[in-house]
């Protein structure tokens, strides 16, 4: 039930309020009145034009030159070297604008569409390969809703959320792409790849092998056997890598690729057995002794120290400046207590790869060791810090909680290592449940030759500050273009009145270029026509301050704040063209509302006066009238305000009721009753009712109370007053039993109203 026709009741006395009409439209259009939007559309189309008059809203293109596309596309080609990386963008945005140019919006909005999902695409891709992925997929995101056709980009999208771990969203995206196109091998192995990452392996070979017989490549063909390891069919991927060497010949990347997805699937013996190959070949191939050294620290094997530590001192005589196996060289030497070697390659590797948590935790065990807990203390709280993902290496950072809590106790820092401890122990209930059925070994050990191999790419290597520099490079210089395709999809789309799709449009433009011309009269305009009152006001606020004296800006301001109860704002707003608002009743009236709500009550008193003795058949002056007098408690005057709304509209049934409790406290009972009798065959409201029994109940027709009050109680069953009315007319009625039912209802109700205010009213 609208708010106007609501009375509160809050104790037991005949206290009511009237109820506020004035900030409704549904009441002006139910009385015939034209909505104040249409009042101001019918303003803008009086004044003088100061747009193009062959359009309804501000189509404000800022055209780029064409040098400007072929500059962007070209840095973009630096990035993701694409071959057709500028024609497509160009070609759509010029053909978009030549049709609007033209007049065919519709043909135009397919174009800027065409062309902001592409360029779309390529900005989520740019940030996904950087592993930005917190602005990669809301830009996919955003591209998927304008072409949802296109399956390319949502295959790179799923690939996007499979790397950023949002594995069911990938998943959902993958099946998609497969049902739009079965024959997609692409299709199939990003599902594949899902799949796999969800442990679903049987469902995972099946979509590789869908792959493998559409597009019998080396990508997919490998995939495949990778994924018959984890599955621990062996035989099958054995096979499967055999056909390959057979067909992609057996040269040492090809080994070193096979040898590590054996490692990776955990057999280590025949990783071994590859990498030996590759090494047979070519002794200096880059990461074939790294590859062997980690194969046989996979074997979990102290006796193999020695030969892994012989292959990383291999590696490091063709790469000093190797970090795995630098560290993990460090890792044996500090294992076999070997401190002093251990120091230096550990030292060494912090210093390649500063950000790597690992090697400051073999630092920290080997101060331990060495009885440095001020150097202890630092190489811990280092590797914590670096240790973005809990879970990685299986809560390898629980060693350094758990280690660091007890230097803290140790040097009587209880608290902190107490805290320390219980973090310690909650990683490690964690751990368990992650790896149940694991066995990771005693104390520390070399989790990076298993896992480095199978980390993501993105979370192995730094992000290129170089390439990082051209994706933002190339966001800045097709901003403005997409922020201009955005805001002529949102015209487009408002002319058609497709309102929620053109605020969206809006919205996305602002967030690309908030100083768009034409952009926030265009979002301003859209929102208000399509009554979106709180949207509009942030742009038409912008707007008016850039255009102080555009009248139609000013008015539709004015009026949204208003429809917002922002009443003082509304009315700072009108007050520069207080002197021309008699000539829209509308907006004078909203103005003399205004003017009330915020105290100046004498000023709007007085302009309602005037716009009531000018404009006799505006109901809401008479009505906001009525109102103002209330709260003087003038019920003379009030009462005959209501009567001039009540004889313009006789459906009025707020009017009604607020001119029958007026009537209530002129003592003029047996006209509001009569009035009352007859607004409750039209309105069906529990305050009606409730009010009509109480006036029947003073004068003691007990049947009519009664039966008036109790179906303003079935109407608004928590209304504590409406239960104590009904209790006292029980009781006069001789009906004991149901008065004391009511009152302890009422009781009930009033005890939950103290706790939430006005939950004791009528709903």
């Amino acid at each position: 039930m609208p708010d106007r026709n609501q009375a509160r009741f809050r104790d037991r006395s005949f206290r009511v309020e009237f109820c506020n009409s004035s900030e409704s439209l549904e009441l002006q259009r139910t009385l015939g009145y034209t909505p104040a939007m249409q009042h101001c559309k019918d303003h803008e189309a009086s004044r003088p034009s100061l747009r193009p008059p062959r359009r309804s809203f501000a189509l404000s293109v800022v055209t780029l030159l064409a040098g400007l596309i072929l500059v962007v596309s070209s840095n973009w080609a630096q990035v993701s070297n694409p071959s057709a990386a500028k024609n497509p963008l160009q070609r759509h945005y010029q053909s978009a604008q030549n049709f609007q140019a033209a007049g065919k919006l519709q043909a135009a909005a397919v174009e800027y569409r065409l062309f902001l999902g592409d360029a779309l695409h390529r900005l989520a891709l740019g940030r996904s390969n950087l592993g930005d992925f917190q602005k990669a997929l809301p830009t996919f995101d955003a591209a998927l809703n304008l072409v949802p056709s296109d399956v390319d980009l949502r295959l790179d999208y799923a690939e996007a959320c499979r790397r950023a771990g949002d594995l069911q969203k990938a998943k959902s995206l993958a099946q998609d792409a497969v049902e739009a196109e079965p024959q997609n091998a692409k299709a199939h192995l990003t599902l594949g790849k899902v799949l796999s990452q969800l442990k679903e392996n049987q469902a995972a070979i099946e979509q590789f092998e869908a792959a493998v017989g559409i597009q019998p490549d080396f990508e997919n063909g490998f995939a495949l056997a990778n994924e018959c390891l984890h599955a621990k069919d062996e035989p099958k991927a054995a096979r499967i890598f055999s056909e390959m060497l057979a067909t992609y010949g057996d040269s040492p990347a090809v080994g070193l690729k096979i040898g590590t997805a054996y490692a990776e699937a955990g057999y280590p013996d025949q990783a071994a057995a590859e990498f030996k190959k590759v090494i047979a070949k070519n002794p200096k191939f880059p990461g074939a002794h790294y590859s062997l050294g980690a194969a046989y620290l996979v074997g979990a094997s102290d006796a193999m120290y020695p030969q892994a530590a012989e292959q990383f001192r291999a590696e490091l005589e063709l790469n000093p400046d190797d970090f795995l196996s630098r560290y993990q060289l460090g890792f044996i030497e500090l294992s076999q207590h070997k401190l002093k070697e251990a120091e230096a390659d550990l030292t060494r590797a912090a210093a390649l790869d500063p950000t790597n948590p690992d090697s400051f935790l073999s630092l920290g065990q080997l101060y331990m060791e060495t009885n440095r807990p001020a150097q202890e203390e630092a190489a811990l709280r280092k590797s914590i810090a670096l240790t973005a993902d809990v879970t990685r290496n299986h809560y390898q950072v629980q060693r350094a909680h758990y280690m660091l809590a007890r230097l803290l106790l140790q040097t009587g820092h209880l608290d902190e290592g107490k805290a320390e401890m219980q973090i310690s122990q909650e990683l490690m209930r964690k751990s368990v449940l992650q790896n149940q059925g694991v066995n990771a070994g005693p104390g520390v050990t070399a989790p990076n030759a298993a896992a480095s191999a199978a980390e993501p790419p993105e979370k192995q290597a730094p992000v290129n500050s170089e390439q990082e520099k051209q994706v933002e490079a190339y966001e800045r210089e097709i901003a403005p273009a997409i922020a201009d395709s955005y805001n002529n999809l949102g015209a487009i789309a408002a002319g058609n009145n497709q309102f929620d799709e053109a605020l969206g449009d809006f919205e996305y433009a602002y967030a690309w270029n908030p100083s768009l011309s034409g952009l926030d009269f265009n979002w301003g305009k859209a929102a208000f026509t399509a009554y979106q009152f709180p949207e509009a006001i942030g742009p038409l606020t912008r707007y008016l301050k850039a255009h102080p004296d555009d009248a139609w800006a000013r008015s539709a301001l004015g009026t949204s704040l208003f429809m917002v109860k922002n009443y003082a704002d509304a009315a700072a707003t009108w007050q520069p063209i207080e002197a021309g608002l008699p000539a829209n009743p509308q907006l004078d009236y909203m103005y003399s509302v205004a003017l009330i709500k915020t105290g100046k009550r004498e000023h709007g008193v007085a302009r309602l006066r005037a716009l009531a003795q000018k404009e006799p058949l505006f109901a809401p002056a008479h009505e906001a009238l009525g109102e103002a007098f209330v709260s003087q408690r003038d019920f003379k005057d009030a009462a005959a305000e209501f009567r001039e709304v009540v004889k313009l509209n006789a459906a009025d049934f707020g009017a009604k009721y607020n001119l029958a409790l007026a009537l209530i406290e002129l003592k003029q009972n047996d006209e509001a009753e009569a009035l009352l009798v007859a607004l409750a065959k039209e309105w069906q409201d529990p305050h009606v009712y409730f009010t009509l029994g109480k006036l029947q109940l003073a004068h003691g027709d007990m049947a009519g109370a009664t039966a008036n009050l109790e179906k303003a109680a079935a109407m608004s069953p928590k209304s504590g007053p409406i239960h104590h009315e009904l209790a006292d007319a029980y009781r006069r009625d001789g009906r004991a039993q149901d008065a004391d039912r009511e009152t302890k209802l009422y009781q009930v109700l009033e005890s939950a109203a103290t706790k939430t205010p006005d939950k004791g009213k009528p709903e």
